[in-house]
């Protein structure tokens, strides 16, 4: 493969490492600084990042952005803690906080239920969906044929279908017995 110049990978890239770190911090300043210092890293590592075929590329800023973005998290939660006064009650200033924990907790579902695939699967649905790779460079990263990676793309979309069907099924139950269904019921049991 010939080398690349650094405005053409930024030129290509830097959307998907912005979007990567954009998801994790969900904030703009953070995302662009995190974008900066991955494109940092690709000016220090130029010699060996233009070699890079591109599904190989792309998989390395997508990781690169992604863990600086958790770090930047990390960091972020440790100073609120360590500069939050002993005792201080926490506030929560969020207007839609019962939204953002309701969407915390369906991520979480998604992250557990894709734990839950075997490895293969679980592959293939972290590159397609999280690396934003395509079939055909999921099948060159892998070698896997392109009719074996979609096949398996939609076994895997069933599989986290049904597991998220029953955890949603189960949230609604348990949702529903904390708002207490059988309070003005006479016949309910225990009343």
């Amino acid at each position: 493969m010939s080398q690349r110049d650094f405005d053409s990978i930024y030129n290509e890239y830097s959307r998907l490492v912005y979007w990567a770190a954009y998801r994790v911090v969900a904030k703009k300043e953070p995302a662009e600084d995190i974008t900066q210092q991955v494109f940092e890293r690709v000016f220090l590592n130029f010699d060996k990042v233009s070699e890079l075929a591109d599904p190989q590329l792309k998989s390395w800023l997508y990781r690169v952005s992604t863990n600086l973005a958790l770090d930047t998290v990390r960091r972020a939660k440790h100073e609120l803690l360590s500069d939050e006064p002993v005792g201080a009650e926490v506030v929560d200033n969020e207007p839609l906080a019962e939204e953002a924990l309701i969407r915390k907790k369906r991520q979480e579902a998604v992250r557990k239920a894709i734990e839950k695939l075997d490895e293969t699967n679980r592959k293939i649905i972290t590159l397609h969906y999280f690396s934003e790779m395509t079939v055909n460079e999921i099948s060159s990263v892998t070698g896997i044929s392109s009719g074996t990676i979609k096949s398996r793309l939609v076994r895997a979309r069933n599989l986290l279908a049904e597991m998220l069907e029953d955890e949603i099924s189960e949230e609604s139950f348990v949702s529903a017995m904390q708002d207490e269904p059988f309070k003005d019921d006479p016949d309910a049991p225990g009343v």
